[in-house]
């Protein structure tokens, strides 16, 4: 998958007509390592939306000058005059905000698309591969100059719009960005819930995640390594009423603390009189450093954890350790908090990752080796426009 990513804020100034944009963005891979190269030129399509208590308008700006993205390219930066209506909005003190995407075969901005883009074009040999669009605020109550935002439709297209708003900082650093396993495992589980005909909501690994969360009274989902938080939150928002009540617990390093608190308020303003999820969701900050040892903080030892959750967090092998280490100590912490009379303890982990280099299988013998059994395996084909198809790879393991 690619990722439409601003390198700086929009420039607005006075133009011969009213005002104009300046966009500076690149397309590039989740880490950034690879920028997208397609086989053809992709159109691209810049709109600026316009939300006023009147209702909203979208206007295309791309349309008068045509945007693509050409093979070997790294960079664009168009210029665009914005319309009289969004200027307007703006001096009104209206919210407009710009979206940068590609024409709706190749974008990824909704859970059925993505999911079909998984299963049906890579098992048939197709030229799949999506770019996820980008949004940022030119004014307005959510303006920021450091943020942009991504925005997952959840929802069918015959059902009422949910949708599902993370948060991400400009630039060009890689950091606090969703990633490629985050976005898929989302989108996998809330398949099972939204699309249950799909292959993917039918194999066994989403089934058992299914099972887990409607037959539970209570569910307690503790996240490692949460980053921006697009799997703790998009849990959230589709956790099911009909189920039991749920808390989940993002954690993370001090430095991922301001972005996962703001995407979990974000999620929190835009669930307000709406029917999404039925869950609680926290955060408390986590260093495996230290989850090694059995050091905690107060939230994470208050619960007996039914599940531990973790994407894109393999990629460096040598905290790999650590992160095994980390999980036998959550399910020592379960045990002791076991009372007479109890059931045995299990503890599961579900994990999605997209394997990067053959190194990251070393942790598959380290979760061996600390007992935890491998219960099931999903495999999802990536495709990817102009390159070689990658994979996300889902594992639930149990340690009794």
């Amino acid at each position: 998958m690619h990722y439409i990513r601003l390198l700086r804020p929009p420039k607005l100034a006075p133009s011969q007509r009213a005002m104009h944009t300046e966009l500076v963005f690149t397309i590039t891979t989740d880490l950034g390592d690879s920028f997208l190269c397609p086989d053809e030129p992709i159109d691209l399509v810049v709109t600026a939306d316009i939300y006023s208590p009147t209702g909203n308008v979208s206007c295309e700006l791309s349309e008068h000058g045509k945007l693509q993205w050409l093979p070997g390219r790294r960079v664009a930066k168009p210029v665009y005059d914005l319309p009289p209506m969004a200027v307007n909005a703006m001096m009104s003190g209206d919210a407009v905000e710009l979206c940068v995407g590609t024409a709706s075969s190749f974008a990824a901005e909704d859970v059925r698309g993505i999911l079909s883009s998984l299963g049906e074009k890579a098992s048939q040999g197709g030229a799949g591969g999506l770019v996820m669009p980008v949004r940022v605020a030119l004014n307005g109550p959510e303006a920021d100059n450091d943020i942009s935002t991504r925005k997952l439709r959840l929802s069918a297209a015959s059902e009422p719009p949910e949708y599902l708003e993370v948060e991400e900082e400009i630039g060009e650093s890689i950091a606090r960005h969703v990633w490629d396993a985050g976005v898929v495992a989302l989108s996998a589980i809330a398949g099972t819930y939204k699309f249950p005909g799909l292959e993917s909501s039918q194999h066994p690994c989403m089934q058992a995640l299914r099972r887990m969360f409607d037959d539970s009274e209570t569910m307690n989902i503790l996240e490692l390594g949460c980053g921006v938080g697009i799997l703790g939150t998009g849990l959230c928002a589709v956790y099911p009423r009909g189920a039991g009540d749920c808390t989940i617990l993002m954690t993370d390093l001090d430095e991922a603390e301001g972005r996962a608190r703001a995407n979990i308020a974000l999620l929190k303003h835009n669930r307000s009189g709406s029917q999404l999820g039925n869950a609680n969701i926290l955060y408390e900050n986590l260093n495996w450093d230290h989850g090694r040892q059995g050091r905690f903080g107060r939230q994470v030892q208050r619960r007996r954890w039914d599940l531990i959750m973790l994407s894109d967090c393999t990629y460096n092998v040598d905290m790999l350790p650590a992160l095994v280490e980390t999980l036998s100590a959550l399910h020592a912490s379960n045990v002791e908090q076991v009372v007479d009379g109890d059931e045995p303890v299990s503890s599961r982990v579900f994990l999605a990752t997209k394997p990067r280099h053959a190194s990251e299988r070393a942790l598959f013998d380290l979760m061996a080796g600390a007992g935890w059994l491998t219960l099931e395996t999903q495999v999802l084909p990536l495709p990817v426009l102009g390159g070689a198809n990658e994979s996300v790879e889902m594992y639930l393991f149990e340690k009794a």
